[in-house]
């Protein structure tokens, strides 16, 4: 379902931690760019292993982050909420999609497709640096908390 635009996605957009650094211009070609959409609860966003695309961000509600374990059972990796982004690992690796993303509840997002974003850091170094620099940092508290995740794990141990 299409979404429009409006006064209250701009102030996500400013505060989320991807584009909080951004001067308004700046901001504006990511705006431009995006398309707006409304889901469901439940509604598949991505599959992991798809090719990826797009770059989303959540402008309001949660969405569900789930990975398959080798006995093909999903597992809830996190849940993301206004603000968050996902879908830009493959912006650094041309990869297929690293996990799946469900409408937890009612949604509504910015998608950005992944050649829009290039050519923006392409032709801007100085919004190029700011925007890696963020996506660098949240990969590096991502990577973070799985490695907590998977400390807590009891099996860990006893496999080495």
């Amino acid at each position: 379902m299409r979404s429009r635009f409006s006064e209250k996605h701009l102030e996500v957009f400013r505060n989320a931690y991807l584009f909080s650094d951004l001067e308004p211009g700046e901001l504006a070609l990511f705006l431009e760019n995006a398309d707006y959409s409304e889901w469901l609860p439940n509604d598949i966003i991505i599959r992991e292993d798809d090719p990826g695309e797009r770059l989303y961000l959540i402008l309001s509600g949660k969405v569900r982050v789930t990975k398959k374990t080798y006995e093909s059972i999903e597992q809830v990796l996190g849940i993301l909420g206004s603000g968050d982004f996902f879908g830009e690992m493959v912006l650094l690796d041309n990869k297929g999609r690293s996990a799946s993303v469900y409408a937890h509840s009612k949604l509504e997002m910015a998608a950005i497709p992944h050649s829009a974003i290039k050519s923006i850091l392409v032709d801007n170094p100085r919004i190029g640096l700011k925007v890696l620099t963020a996506f660098s940092e949240v990969l590096s508290l991502r990577l973070r908390e799985a490695n907590d995740k998977l400390r807590s794990l009891p099996f860990i141990e006893r496999t080495f």
